[in-house]
């Protein structure tokens, strides 16, 4: 959805619960800046933390069959001409071996990598709509918007409350 539909929609249904609303009293809005939340959040350092720590192992792995195949590599360039061609082709072949085997090993990597993220992205980002809810809740809000906000005041930005209320989580399982 493009930032103008989702501005229009956003405007729509503050509208919407502001006739609504009329005959209950004045409605309480707020405005959170969900990027800075998902950066802010301790939460997403913890997260980040734990994915380098699960993948730091086969990191290495790569990088030591690199290292590897880089020996190989220089011994055949240094070496290769006085080397019978059996000699030269068995290395060849360990090089080419080899240089498949980490090709491989990155690319289940990468796909384990990113599966990793967007499962950790995914519950940050319900960890930071729960602490919104519960600030909303909290502080009678009747509705909160993100994206697609063009002008907030600082009188209705809840930002701020709501990293605290993250900090407070991120304490609370620790």
């Amino acid at each position: 959805m493009s930032r103008a539909a989702r501005f229009g929609l956003s405007i729509m249904v503050l509208l919407f619960a502001v006739v609504t609303q009329a005959s209950a009293g004045p409605v309480k809005v707020g405005y959170v800046n969900s990027v800075a939340l998902m950066e802010q959040a301790p939460q997403a350092d913890i997260a980040k933390q734990a994915l380098e720590e699960e993948f730091a192992p086969r990191e290495r792995e790569i990088r030591d069959l690199q290292q590897a195949v880089q020996t190989l590599q220089n011994r055949l360039d240094k070496d290769g001409q006085s080397m019978s061609e059996a000699e030269h082709s068995q290395l060849r072949q360990q090089i080419d071996q080899k240089s498949l085997r980490i090709q491989q090993k990155q690319s289940d990597f990468q796909d384990d990598l990113n599966l990793k993220k967007n499962e950790a992205l995914g519950k940050l980002q319900q960890t930071v709509l729960s602490a919104i809810k519960d600030v909303a809740k909290e502080h009678g809000y009747q509705m909160v918007l993100s994206d697609g906000v063009v002008y907030s005041a600082p009188t209705v930005d809840i930002t701020k409350l709501v990293a605290e209320r993250l900090k407070q989580m991120a304490k609370g399982k620790n």
